[in-house]
């Protein structure tokens, strides 16, 4: 059965009705917030083998610090490290600002995109003519301090439009500034892009599969694609979004009778137990009772080039799907008899760059009290071979030792790699090999 899609799965993005700050102008709307969300995790979350009915004792182990938020950002990040402990992905808080930011694209801040590191967060994205690059801030910046204290898992950097934020940053020379900057409204969008970097091969970098993925846009750059005999694919950093806009990308890498994996819900759960009178050794048994099997979105025209895919540790979920069911189909096909063969006429793909997120698992946002919303998982997701991605990086075929970005200035490793990938590959066709 192919996959619906309609399915509300992945990162589902419902509107909120007020994105007003809850916990700042009513302190006891914390309570009603945290019943909503155990209820709602009690209700609908689902990943095999885990029993969500134990979140109640991971929140009353982190009640005394959740008591101590003063405001939204502050409680979201004390009940998220709660959800933390239960050692998957795809499940946490979102306040109504974040709900605001995911629908319009858009937030209050000094325009940075940050990841933890060690002594702090290390800036991967300034946005441009943002306070942040007015300022001076560059990728690569490690913010240390903020507003005078260390960061650290609790650390807000988000504000009303008019406030100042202060910050220590260390530059990759190791020296250390201080800036002040005045937060105001910045776009979190970030224009999906390709451009021929040597003859006959193109660069596509994809940033994200959530509602800035614009289908419309992707179809132009995909149609300069198939000018190319090589393609590179850069989802480094593009933390994952919404099935059906990965599935409109596979569709012109794949045949959409070929499965991308499976989908194992609850429903594929009780089938199996139904079925078998017990619980499943292994992800693998369930593949067969999965209702929903994941395919591409059929597209009239497949670019059928080398590929390489650049991925690094900001790759996750949508992201992961794409590069692990990519590598395993690529160049496969569905005959007439409804098997499934590699077409010789299509060329290789490699993967290159460093371990992914290992984040995979399907998840839908649901309204709680009070404007806040929780995502949920809802099923796990396994490879057309059986291989789970939750909490199992997808390993690179050449892995690139160094930091998770480019620094200003300097060469892109992965992008050397896979130039002479496409090479060695042109030779072995010049040799008849």
């Amino acid at each position: 059965m192919k996959f619906s899609r309609t399915l509300p799965i992945a990162l589902l993005v419902l509107a909120s009705a007020s994105f007003a700050q809850t916990i700042d102008k009513k302190p006891e709307a914390r309570a009603e917030v945290l019943e909503s969300l155990t209820a709602k995790i009690e209700q609908l979350a689902f990943v095999p083998g885990v029993d969500f009915k134990k979140f109640r004792d991971f929140l009353a182990a982190e009640k005394p610090k959740i008591d101590e938020a003063k405001n939204d950002e502050e409680f979201r990040n004390s009940v998220n490290i709660a959800l933390r402990k239960f050692g998957f992905s795809h499940i946490l808080l979102a306040t109504p600002k974040d709900m605001n930011q995911r629908t319009t694209g858009k937030t209050t801040g000094i325009g940075i995109t940050s990841v933890p590191t060690e002594g702090g967060r290390l800036i991967t994205r300034v946005v441009e003519d943002s306070p942040a690059s007015k300022a001076g801030l560059e990728v690569g910046d490690v913010i240390i301090e903020v507003d005078g204290k260390k960061v650290d898992e609790k650390t807000i950097m988000v504000g009303d439009e008019g406030t100042v934020i202060k910050l220590r940053v260390q530059k990759p020379s190791g020296k250390k500034f201080d800036f002040t900057i005045t937060r105001r409204l910045v776009s979190t969008v970030i224009k999906d892009t390709i451009k021929e970097i040597a003859p006959r091969t193109a660069l596509l970098t994809v940033h994200t599969f959530d509602r800035a993925y614009d289908p419309k846009l992707i179809d132009s750059l995909m149609t300069e694609a198939m000018k190319a005999d090589n393609l590179i694919v850069d989802l480094r950093l593009n933390g994952g979004g919404a099935v059906v806009n990965l599935f409109h990308l596979a569709g012109y890498f794949m045949d959409p009778d070929v499965r991308m994996g499976s989908m194992l819900n609850r429903a594929t759960m009780t089938k199996f137990k139904s079925e078998k009178k017990r619980d499943p050794s292994d992800l693998k048994e369930l593949i067969p009772f999965a209702s929903i099997q994941l395919t591409a979105v059929e597209q009239a025209k497949g670019f059928r080039g080398n590929v390489v895919i650049l991925i690094n540790g900001g790759t996750g979920s949508a992201s992961e799907i794409l590069t692990a069911s990519l590598r395993e189909q690529y160049g496969k096909v569905v005959t007439e008899n409804g098997t499934e063969e590699y077409d010789p006429k299509i060329g290789q793909l490699n993967v290159v760059g460093q371990k992914s997120a290992g984040a995979v698992l399907f998840s839908t946002y649901n309204p709680i009290a009070q404007g806040f919303f929780v995502q949920l998982p809802i099923a796990d997701y396994v490879t057309s071979t059986g291989v789970r991605l939750e909490s199992n990086p997808i390993v690179p075929d050449v892995l690139i030792e160094g930091p998770p970005i480019i620094l200003p200035g300097q060469p892109d490793k992965a992008i050397d790699v896979a130039l002479s990938i496409f090479e060695r590959i042109r030779l072995r066709k010049e040799r008849g090999g």
